[in-house]
């Protein structure tokens, strides 16, 4: 929409709303009575009564009335950073928080600890862990508050995330101070689990030390302190090697009652590590009686499946374990275990000698993950450097590929429980997100800017209502002017000769012309609600074009994604070469992210389209173009009249004393106009140049950003290669020795078929060689009377 359009609607609805209590004004005839001017001057007075208040209201609420001090807008910003904090807006909350901490004036308020500590919570739920780390480690390095050690909880959690342990131990001696001697439970049990997660110390260190830590916690007065901690105790027994304290520790923690929650996974997991125990030490009973115990709903239920079908191998019960195996592949096929399963489930009906079923499971996993073999053998033959391959490939798309582009959808499963590929997977989610951050902020910067330049006051609605109501006021003199005019040049219209009547009517002309633009404003408030209507209408046109482009969008983007599961689904019955099926990926990626940044623009266009919508209700204000034209035709016309005051009859004289007394007044009052909205506009420009150096200089910071990310990105696309040639290394020799099971499987099978044929016949031999030598015993007395 045109913005000075918009403005000049603007200005429309101000100067309705001034006039909609004014009656109808049309040119009066010449003056017939003094009466009707005395009336229509009372008229006058009154609006000009009206006016005054009008004013009065905008001086003292608006004009005269003290700005907020500096302290109290970072105070009433602490207040909405906290309201939004509260309400668990991380986004608003940090935007808010991070305003205060990086202003210089706010780091000796009392409330900057409160902020740093609302800041880095808010960026910690929105798992900005480094950013969470920069404001924690900088509220813990002040005198210490209260916050100190919920600051210290959170640190620990982040500090454990990102591997980071310098100057830990320091802060737990300060937080000792501040407990007496004595950490808080919770903050001794967060504590406790990062000395049991760190991997800078030897191992045997890192027991002890842990050990110490976790073993107080088990006297606690809060019970799921106690039951994280004997758990933790009984991990650490089963690391250093002491297996008869660990089945200790966790068969008193399985014959606890578990409440929901927290509590019933602790009791689980401690269930079947007991059960995985006393599998070790050779008591299989007691460990299946263990695995039982895991209830069907509960995570660890395949788990515990997979581990029962292993100990009754043990005992030698096929069946059971067989039975065992088939509902882990009922209850989740898509299970990690589940190929490892599904061979076991075949050795399983191998010794139950049911060699048809054997055979088909093991030809069903043979021609699950052959296939998948194949194509990675594929993809790491294809050159003599694959390594140098995975970077150049992703080094051709602006953005960075990631794994599911590469790897097949069977194998991406198998891939990312592996610990470096989760973590590099991670690891491009977090640059993209890093890169998408830096472009919305600089997109947002943009808009502000633009709105600051373009909609002025809009962007501050305080200042556009004091502006709006003195704008009204300024509207309600100019028609008081056009009053008086009309007035003189009645009273003098008798008194002029014929060139002076020709003079005054010309001006007069002009006056009616721009009079009827001034006329055509809005005079009522449904005239108003009209034109309002018929600016939203337009409005909303263009939103339903813009929503139904949208659909476009989602179109083409669900007809991307059919094609990338096209290609995946087809990719064992096509022979299409690796290289080019590659490079056909790589170019549709470049397509989605095509279809991404359209729909970047859009969204934004269906942002502007949404401002357009919110400030059509202010939009209609009037023109202030039309008004002042028409004041200056006012007074040219009152110039001309004046300029005959010298030879007019004394009564006539008079009556232009008294419009002049009027006048006066009514310059009094637009001088008051005048300076309210001077005084606004000053307001206004000061306003905004805060903003603006605020949003230049944040725009700065994001010009570093993006170079940071640009080169992150840029070694982290090789790294992220790397990695990917690693995972498929890795992930061809798991497939590879699943499908090498299968072949050796079915190998088993027809060997022990032949083996038992070999047994039958063997058996059928020397029944039969029994039986001749019984048919000889029988018939030996024959056979000799016969000779």
């Amino acid at each position: 929409m045109n913005p000075s359009r918009n403005r000049a609607l603007a200005l429309l609805a101000v100067i309705a709303q001034g006039l909609a209590a004014w009656p109808a004004l049309a040119d009066p005839a010449p003056l017939k009575a003094s009466g009707e001017v005395v009336r229509q001057l009372e008229q006058v007075d009154k609006q000009l009564t009206n006016a005054d208040e009008n004013l009065r209201f905008v001086e003292t609420q608006f004009t005269q009335r003290p700005e907020p001090s500096d302290e109290e807008a970072r105070l009433r910003r602490f207040s909405d950073g906290e309201i939004q904090y509260l309400l668990g807006d991380w986004t608003a909350a940090s935007v808010l928080f991070y305003d205060l901490v990086s202003d210089p004036r706010f780091l000796k308020h009392p409330r900057y600890p409160d902020a740093l500590f609302y800041l880095s919570d808010s960026l910690l739920q929105q798992q900005n862990y480094i950013g969470a780390r920069l404001y924690l480690r900088e509220l813990l390095s002040l005198p210490p508050t209260d916050r100190y050690k919920d600051a210290l909880s959170r640190y620990l959690n982040v500090a454990s995330r990102l591997n980071q342990f310098e100057g830990i131990d320091e802060y737990i001696t300060q937080a000792k101070k501040l407990s007496g001697g004595q950490l808080p439970p919770e903050l001794a049990y967060v504590y406790a689990k990062w000395l049991f997660k760190r991997t800078d110390l030897k191992n045997e260190e890192r027991i002890a030390r842990a050990r110490e830590s976790f073993e107080p916690l088990t006297h606690s007065n809060i019970r799921i302190v106690r039951l994280q901690s004997a758990y933790h105790l009984g991990v650490l027994s089963v690391q250093a090697g002491d297996l008869e304290n660990a089945i200790e520790r966790f068969r008193e923690l399985a014959s606890l009652p578990a409440n929901d929650g927290e509590e019933l996974r602790i009791h689980e997991l401690a269930t079947l590590s007991l059960g995985r125990l006393l599998y070790e030490t050779g008591k299989v009973e007691e460990a299946l009686d263990r695995y039982l115990d895991i209830p069907r709903e509960s995570e660890s239920f395949v788990d515990s499946l997979y581990e029962i079908a292993w100990a009754h191998v043990k005992q030698g019960e096929y069946q059971k374990a067989k039975n065992a195996i088939d509902i882990l592949l009922l209850v989740d096929p898509e299970s990690p275990l589940a190929p490892d399963a599904r061979l076991l489930q075949g050795h399983l009906l191998l010794k139950l000698q049911q060699y048809e079923e054997a055979t088909q499971s093991y030809e069903g996993v043979i021609s699950t993950y052959g296939p998948v073999r194949t194509k990675l053998d594929e993809l790491l033959s294809r050159t003599q450097d694959p390594v140098a391959y995975f970077d150049n490939l992703l080094s051709r798309s602006e953005r960075t590929l990631d794994l599911t582009t590469l790897l097949p959808p069977v194998a991406l499963r198998y891939a990312k429980t592996q610990e470096e590929v989760s973590g590099a997977v991670a690891l491009i989610s977090d640059l993209d997100s890093g890169r998408k951050g830096v472009t919305d902020a600089r997109g947002l910067a943009g808009r502000i800017l633009q709105a600051l330049d373009e909609r002025g006051l809009e962007t501050f609605p305080e200042l556009q209502e004091g502006y709006t109501r003195a704008d009204a006021v300024e509207s309600g003199l100019t028609r008081v002017e056009q009053v008086l005019v009309q007035l003189e040049s009645s009273a003098v219209l008798a008194h002029l000769t014929s060139e002076e009547r020709q003079q005054l009517e010309a001006v007069r002309k002009e006056r009616e012309r721009l009079a009827q633009r001034f006329a055509l404003l809005p005079t009522t408030q449904r005239e108003l609600e009209e034109r309002r209507q018929r600016m939203q209408a337009t409005v909303d046109s263009l939103d339903r074009e813009a929503f139904r482009l949208g659909y476009e969008l989602q179109s083409l983007r669900a007809i991307a994604t059919a094609v990338r599961k096209w290609v995946d689904d087809t990719r064992s019955e096509r022979k299409t070469p690796p290289d080019e099926e590659m490079q056909f990926l790589a170019a549709l990626q470049n397509e989605e992210k095509a279809l991404e940044t359209l729909q970047a623009d859009l969204e934004r266009t269906r942002a502007q389209l949404a401002d357009e919508r919110n400030s059509v209700a202010t939009a209609v204000a009037g023109e202030e173009l039309i008004r002042q034209q028409f004041y200056e035709v006012l007074q040219k016309e009152h110039s001309l009249v004046a300029s005959f005051a010298g030879r007019l009859p004394e009564d006539v004289g008079q009556l232009m004393e008294r419009f002049q007394e009027v006048r006066e007044r009514t310059n009094g009052l637009r001088g008051r106009v005048i300076s309210a909205k001077s005084v606004l506009r000053e307001q206004l420009e000061r306003r905004g140049r805060v903003i603006r150096d605020k949003v230049r200089a944040e725009q700065r910071l994001l010009s570093q950003y993006d170079s940071e990310v640009a080169s992150v990105s840029g070694n982290a696309r090789n790294l992220v290669g790397r990695i990917a040639y690693d995972s498929f290394r890795r992930v061809r020799q798991q497939f590879y020795d699943l499908v090498l099971k299968g072949d050796v499987g079915i190998v088993d099978v027809a060997f022990t078929r032949k083996q038992d044929k070999t047994g039958e016949i063997q058996k059928l031999s020397a029944q039969k060689d029994e039986e001749l030598r019984a048919l000889d015993r029988d018939f030996k007395e024959v056979l000799k009377e016969a000779n």
